[in-house]
């Protein structure tokens, strides 16, 4: 026969004699996560129920069998044999139930996480009548205006626009009429 108890905070604390093993095992769940560790104890074949105690420095439980006694230090998710029999006057009985449920079917599942949520856009910067944009980056100051990026994109002619000759694309000016170029 197994046993199980409710430590509080989410933990649980399931065991179990298998054969000469007194296994032990601890589960937590809290947001977001879920935590089990388990160990194993040669104790030889139980003689008496196991008892569970709460005192100040976490819980100790106390395993009668053929070979005598023996405690478990449970505290937080760590387990520890105790090779000294505990103080034990002052602690408190916790109660426990048999079962048959191993921990890992009494926990319940976790919540699935929310996907990130994608940035809003960087809306404009106003400060009486200055004006900053990010994308593309422009920036104005009274009749003043500064761009850096174009948010249309601009397509030079092969031509001059005053003559119809043919220019290339790094031309300032016209080689046929001297205009100037855009």
């Amino acid at each position: 026969m197994a046993y199980l108890c409710n430590l509080g905070n989410g933990q649980q604390v399931f065991i179990d004699n298998q054969d000469n093993q007194t296994i032990v095992t601890l589960t937590g769940t809290q947001a977001g996560q879920q935590q089990q560790s388990s160990s194993g104890f040669s104790t030889g074949k139980w003689t008496a129920l196991p008892i569970l105690y709460r005192n100040a420095g976490g819980f100790i439980l106390r395993v009668e069998s053929d070979r005598g006694p023996h405690y478990v230090q449970l505290q937080g998710s760590s387990l520890s044999a105790i090779a000294t029999a505990p103080n034990l006057e002052s602690a408190e009985v916790i109660a426990m139930q048999a079962t048959e449920t191993p921990p890992r079917a009494t926990m319940e599942p976790m919540k699935p996480m929310e996907p990130i949520k994608p940035m809003e856009p960087i809306k404009p910067m106003k400060m009486g009548d200055m004006e900053m944009r990010m994308n593309p980056m422009e920036m104005r100051m009274g009749n003043m205006s500064m761009s850096m990026g174009e948010s249309t994109p601009s397509y030079r002619q092969n031509f001059c626009p005053q003559c119809g000759a043919p220019v290339k694309e790094n031309d300032r000016f016209c080689a046929n009429c001297g205009d100037r170029l855009s």
